[in-house]
């Protein structure tokens, strides 16, 4: 029980908590709660973090913000709050199935949002992670749309607030930060412009403005890159979006729209002068595939909450089982006849059997040094709906071998590890 609400069934997990299904017995109303995790509770400033969370949604009065209604401890002593439970998608799944999206349809998905944030902003917060999979798309009975924006747990009070963020630490999703939030700076609203330009950028156009092969690459990238010019990365698109999207998009914070209503605003304008009919809301979008078949996302992972695993374990770890079952004796005999082929290599290719020169130390140049780089990530996405996802990765170093010396040449190879994927959230460690 999360209070009055009986939890029912895990709907997704993300670095700070997880999200389930729950039905209050006597009302047989049905609504979302989020746990906070194990791992996350023991840490005073997730605790903190995650009631800001709750107040900070409760401040604003929206019907395109997700409401908390109830807020509380398990048994356990973790902490949870009760939302209401969404029928619908998260904007990232609708945008993998709807690729570039038409700027009139777009700015008319992304117009109730903008009003969100600036009335967020008013009440002195910053949401901080803004993304498509912090927006959620919900259909009524009539095949009415409504934009509604979830998930206040980067959100900082700006006001007198126990929240702090460690100096230095950058607190978002990389794909959507702010130049000055991937330098671990002071954000203020016009963060949330960028991160909306950027959201903007990629319905429109259909990619992103700044991607890389690593965390460190696209937080570099809104640093000191410049976004590419929107109408040449899609020749679809008038060049009079250009403007208001580049400024949106400009490294100076004091350079962008005051507000995420100017922006769009902006954006609208363009729409007009190039003859873009924008759709007056209620919008009525087809519903998706997963919506009229009546699935739900499946999460296939143990749940130490719902099947009565001891509460003090941490966050389970699925291992594959047969990882389990393969025996580790195939693997040390491998090696054994890998290390005795290689050997008869090297006896064979000395000359005469004279004694090789001993290996030099190696040089401290640049030239000879081995570039290494890894940049942890974590995720923190839950969508209080009947879908969620959320996923972690970690760039995999690349590691250079020391050049190996012959009688006539000298040869350097370099062993790669394989691409690291770009994770979708970086939070701050606990």
């Amino acid at each position: 029980m999360a209070g009055e609400y009986r939890l029912v069934r895990k709907l997704g997990e993300g670095g700070f908590g997880a999200v389930y299904e729950a039905e209050h017995p006597l009302l047989k109303r049905r609504a979302a709660v989020k746990v906070l995790h194990r791992v996350a509770d023991r840490d005073s400033d997730a605790v903190q973090r995650f009631i800001a969370e709750a107040q900070a949604v409760n401040q604003i009065r929206n019907r395109h913000i997700i409401d908390v209604f109830s807020f509380g401890k398990l048994s356990d002593g973790r902490h949870f709050y009760v939302m209401d439970l969404l029928d619908g998608v998260p904007l990232d799944r609708w945008l993998k199935e709807q690729g570039r999206v038409e700027p009139g349809l777009a700015l008319a998905l992304l117009g109730p949002i903008a009003g969100a944030l600036d009335l967020a902003h008013a009440a002195g917060i910053v949401h901080r992670d803004l993304k498509p999979q912090n927006i959620f798309l919900t259909w009524e009975s009539n095949g009415d749309v409504t934009p509604k924006l979830l998930d206040f747990g980067m959100a900082k009070l700006l006001g007198e607030s126990s929240v702090h963020t460690v100096s230095g630490t950058p607190i978002g999703t990389p794909l959507y930060m702010s130049p000055e939030q991937a330098r671990g700076e002071r954000v203020d609203r016009r963060s949330d412009v960028y991160a909306l330009g950027v959201l903007c950028y990629e319905m429109l156009t259909g990619q992103l403005p700044f991607v890389g092969d690593t965390t460190v690459a696209v937080l570099m990238a809104h640093i000191i890159q410049t976004a590419p010019i929107p109408s040449e990365t899609a020749r679809e698109l008038s060049p009079l979006f250009d403007a208001p999207l580049l400024r949106m998009l400009d490294k100076d914070p004091a350079q962008r729209p005051s507000s995420a209503g100017e922006a769009i605003a902006a954006l609208r304008s363009a729409a007009e002068q190039a003859g873009v009919l924008i759709p007056a809301p209620p919008l009525s979008l087809p519903r998706p595939e997963l919506l009229q078949s009546g699935e739900r996302t499946r999460n296939d992972e143990p749940d130490t909450l719902l099947d009565g695993s001891s509460p003090t374990d941490d966050v389970p770890v699925t291992v594959p089982s047969a990882t389990v079952a393969r025996p580790l004796w195939p693997f040390g005999l491998g090696l054994l006849v890998l290390g005795v082929g290689l050997g008869f290599v090297v006896l064979r290719g000395s000359p005469g059997g004279v004694t090789p020169e001993p290996a030099r130390a190696p040089s401290t140049t640049p030239s000879s040094a081995a570039a290494v780089s890894a940049a942890p990530a974590a995720v923190e996405s839950s969508v209080p709906s009947a879908s969620a996802a959320a996923s972690e990765a970690a760039p995999v170093p690349a590691v250079s071998a020391a050049p190996a010396s012959s009688s006539g040449d000298k040869k350097q190879k370099r062993v790669t590890g394989a691409p690291a994927r770009i994770p979708t959230d970086l939070e701050n460690p606990f």
